[in-house]
């Protein structure tokens, strides 16, 4: 039976969405929407297919079937950077940085989308060219400023602390102007403090007007930021609601937290 999801305030519409690798459905038949502004929360056990959802929001994957749609345009087969384009970004739970670069280039990768990535203007250093390349470089200086890295701008991005690293990923994910930033456990390793300092972080994210859709296991990250939480295992959707509903819902109480980490 088609869901037919429709939501005019949603920024982010999935709609049936399947995917299997071999006789593994990954994700079936998962329908759920994203409000614009919102923190939504995507939580479930390993292995029930939040990182291969992310796949398939992004254009990293295929889906076997079903739709997404970003502000009512369907993305669903474009391509990743097509998709990047529209204003998705994302991070991913291992840090992917490159170790001879400094926090500075690293992030102005981001800006590949703003300065067009053509190839004859670069080399020439055509007008053009030049003055995309000061407006992308004068982002960079805002968001490193933003995020709290600019004093750090000229150390190599992989020599820095762990919660840093983590901060310049955000930050080159923010280079892109997105819409919709993904982030995938960007907690995950790090201690209290420093989950706490990027909690306070995503917050100022999301008040700039840039929507998240975040995976996490912290459920005190959860229920602390998002305003709406779907859970999902195996695939499918289990429940969704917001935190003070799903923190003591008994489906979720049981298959996910256990009743003393949900209450905790």
């Amino acid at each position: 039976m088609s869901s037919n999801l429709v939501d005019d305030s949603a920024i982010l519409t999935v709609n049936q969405l399947s995917k299997s690798f071999g006789g593994v459905k990954a994700v079936n038949n998962l329908s759920f929407s994203v409000k614009e502004n919102n923190i939504h929360a995507i939580i479930g056990p390993n292995g029930a297919g939040k990182s291969t959802l992310f796949n398939l929001i992004t254009g990293v994957i295929t889906p076997d079937t079903g739709e997404i749609k970003l502000s009512n345009q369907d993305i669903t087969s474009l391509r990743p950077d097509k998709i990047a384009e529209r204003g998705v970004s994302r991070t991913f739970q291992n840090i992917r940085l490159f170790p001879d670069m400094t926090v500075f280039e690293t992030v102005l990768i981001g800006t590949y989308l703003l300065t067009g990535g053509k190839l004859l203007p670069a080399v020439f250093r055509t007008k053009s060219f030049r003055n995309k390349e000061r407006e992308a470089k004068e982002r960079i200086e805002e968001i490193l400023k933003f995020v709290g890295l600019w004093d750090m701008r000229h150390e190599y991005a992989a020599r820095l602390s762990y919660g840093n690293q983590r901060r310049v990923e955000i930050a080159r994910a923010l280079a892109t102007n997105p819409v919709l930033l993904l982030l995938d456990e960007p907690t995950a390793g790090m201690n209290q403090q420093e989950t706490k300092e990027l909690m306070q972080l995503f917050s100022q994210v999301n008040n700039q007007g840039i929507t998240i859709l975040i995976i996490a296991h912290d459920m005190h990250l959860v229920n602390t930021l998002s305003n709406q939480i779907t859970v999902i295992n195996f695939g499918e959707k289990l429940v969704e609601g917001p935190p003070e509903m799903i923190q003591n819902h008994p489906a979720v109480l049981e298959a996910y937290m256990g009743r003393a980490e949900a209450n905790a």
